[in-house]
C-alpha cells in the first residue's frame, strides 16, 4: 500500500547550480547555506494541523565514505552551524522555513537534505512521524588548482 505524505518537504541550496545532477562544487572550507521549508497538504484537516508539532531537521553525509557521521578516515568532514532542528506549531496556510549553514571540511561529494517530524498532542509519548524531503542536495567539495 502506498501513503502519501501529509506534508511536502523541500531542500535547496544557496550556490547554483553546476551539471550532471551536482548542485554545487566549492573548495574545503567553505560554508555552504541549506533552505528547508515544510507545509502540510491541503488534504489535512486544520484541526488535524493544529494539533501537531512539526520539526525540520538537516542531515548530511560524505557520499561513499562508509561512514555515517561527522567523522571520515581523515577526520571531521563538516560542521554544521546554526540550529540543526527547529520545532514550530504550523499555521496551515504558510509554509515553515528553516535554514542552517554546513561547512564542509574534506574534498568529497556530500548530499545535504532536510525532514519533517510530526508528532500530536495526543500521540504516545516519542510517537512521531519522518518524511523526508523527496530529494537530496549534491555539493561536491574540490580542491582548487594552484
Amino acid at each position: 500500500r502506498i501513503c502519501k505524505p501529509p506534508v511536502s518537504v523541500k531542500v535547496s541550496v544557496a550556490q547554483t547550480g553546476v551539471t550532471d545532477g551536482v548542485d554545487a562544487v566549492v573548495p574545503p572550507g567553505t560554508s555552504v547555506e541549506v533552505f528547508a521549508e515544510a507545509m502540510f497538504h491541503d488534504w489535512i484537516p486544520p484541526e488535524v494541523a493544529s494539533g501537531c508539532s512539526l520539526t525540520l531537521e538537516f542531515c548530511c553525509a560524505l557520499k561513499d565514505s562508509g561512514s555515517s557521521g561527522y567523522f571520515d578516515e581523515g577526520g571531521v568532514a563538516y560542521v554544521w552551524c546554526g540550529q540543526l532542528r527547529r520545532t514550530v506549531r504550523p499555521d496551515e496556510d504558510r509554509p515553515f522555513r528553516h535554514r542552517a549553514r554546513v561547512c564542509l571540511l574534506q574534498c568529497g561529494s556530500f548530499v545535504v537534505s532536510a525532514c519533517a517530524k510530526i508528532s500530536g498532542e495526543e500521540a504516545a509519548a516519542g510517537s512521531e512521524e519522518t518524511w523526508w524531503a523527496p530529494h537530496a542536495k549534491t555539493i561536491v567539495v574540490e580542491a582548487e588548482e594552484r
